[in-house]
């Protein structure tokens, strides 16, 4: 009877230590972010297409990285959910890279043609060069989508 109410104990306690763990956020098997700052926007584009929202959240991000491992998941989620809607498409290319004045080497605004139906807009983004030489998308101009602005 006693190494019952051992193995119980034990049982409950893997089980309370494996809810903890499933409560976080793990980093995928791929690397965060990408290589150059153009690959970080293909790949968020692409996830946002893909309605994967988790993986955007490990594209975007800061100089100190994805923001998934800042932030808690289901707010990344939302936001991602969020820009992915507004950024819908059915196409897209990557038309040019520009260095971004006063941020030199760290940042660089990437601008992608985004197609769906007849509607195509040019959407100015930034990316950032963050930990282990690896580039976020730190912005996204959504009010090139929404009309606020053309």
């Amino acid at each position: 009877m006693h190494r019952s109410v051992s193995f119980a104990g034990l049982l409950a306690a893997l089980l309370i230590a494996l809810s903890a763990c499933g409560a976080r956020t793990a980093e995928p098997a791929t690397a965060t972010g990408a290589p150059d700052p153009s690959a970080a926007v293909e790949r968020f584009l692409r996830l946002a297409g893909e309605e994967d929202y988790v993986a955007m959240g490990w594209v975007f991000g800061t100089q100190e990285g994805p923001i998934i491992r800042r932030d808690p998941r289901p707010d990344v989620e939302r936001r991602m959910y969020a820009l992915a809607s507004v950024l819908r498409h059915e196409e897209f290319s990557l038309i040019r890279e520009r260095q971004l004045p006063g941020r030199i080497g760290r940042a660089v605004q990437v601008l992608a043609r985004l197609q769906a139906g007849e509607r195509v807009h040019e959407v100015p983004f930034v990316a950032v060069l963050g930990p282990r030489n690896r580039w976020y998308v730190e912005q996204v101009d959504l009010e090139v989508v929404t009309g606020q602005r053309r």
